[in-house]
C-alpha cells in the first residue's frame, strides 16, 4: 500500500464528513498523522442537536482513527527532516502543512491537502499531492453509496468543515455535478 500523510484542513473535511474512517480505508494508502496536525486539530463543528440548522464547536477527539489503526502518528526521526521542516515552515502560518511536506518529500510518501498553497509548493517541489474531492470521489467509486448518502457526504464537507472545491481542483466538476443532480 502506498503511504500518505494528511493535514489538518484535510482531515477535518473528512471528519466533517461522518465517513473519515470508511474514506480513509477505502483509498488503500497506509496513513500517518504528523504531530503538528494533531496540534492544530482542536475543535470541529457539529450540528446543534438542541437548534436545527444550527451548529456547534466541540473538541475534535482523533482517537477513534488512532486506535483504529486508521491513522498513525508520525513526526521528524532525523536532522534532514527537521531541517525540510524549518524550510517548509517559512511559507505557512501554521506548522502542520510544512510538516507534511516535509515528511512526504523525505519520506516518498502522498500529501493529503486542501490548502491551495500546500497544493502548489508541494507540487513545484515534485511531490504527489491529492484533495478532499479526490478522496471522497475514490471512496464513491469504491463502495458506490446510494445518491443520498454521497449526497449528504458531500453536504456535511461544505456545512460542518465549511469548505468547497475551488475550480483548480481535481474533481471540482464532479462535486458540482453529484450536488446539481439532487437539486436539479
Amino acid at each position: 500500500m502506498p503511504d500518505a500523510v494528511i493535514d489538518a484542513c484535510c482531515l477535518i473535511d473528512l471528519m466533517a464528513s461522518g465517513c473519515a474512517e470508511e474514506i480513509l480505508r477505502s483509498i488503500g494508502f497506509d496513513w500517518y498523522l504528523p504531530q503538528a496536525v494533531q496540534d492544530e486539530i482542536k475543535y470541529l463543528r457539529q450540528h446543534d442537536p438542541d437548534n436545527p440548522g444550527q451548529t456547534i464547536t466541540v473538541e475534535a477527539d482523533l482517537t477513534p482513527l488512532i486506535s483504529a489503526g486508521v491513522l498513525v502518528p508520525c513526526g521528524p526521526e532525523n536532522q534532514a527532516e527537521l531541517d525540510r521542516f524549518t524550510q517548509y515552515a517559512v511559507h505557512f502560518r501554521s506548522d502542520g502543512e510544512a510538516m507534511c511536506l516535509a515528511l512526504a518529500e523525505s519520506r516518498g510518501w502522498i500529501v493529503a491537502t486542501d490548502d491551495r498553497k500546500a497544493i502548489r509548493i508541494g507540487q513545484q517541489a515534485g511531490q504527489t499531492v491529492i484533495s478532499c474531492p479526490q478522496l471522497v470521489k475514490t471512496w464513491a467509486d469504491q463502495t458506490n453509496p446510494d445518491e443520498s448518502a454521497l449526497l449528504n457526504v458531500l453536504r456535511e464537507i461544505q456545512i460542518l468543515a465549511q469548505f468547497r472545491p475551488n475550480p483548480s481542483m481535481p474533481e471540482y466538476q464532479w462535486w458540482l455535478d453529484q450536488l446539481t443532480k439532487a437539486n436539479p
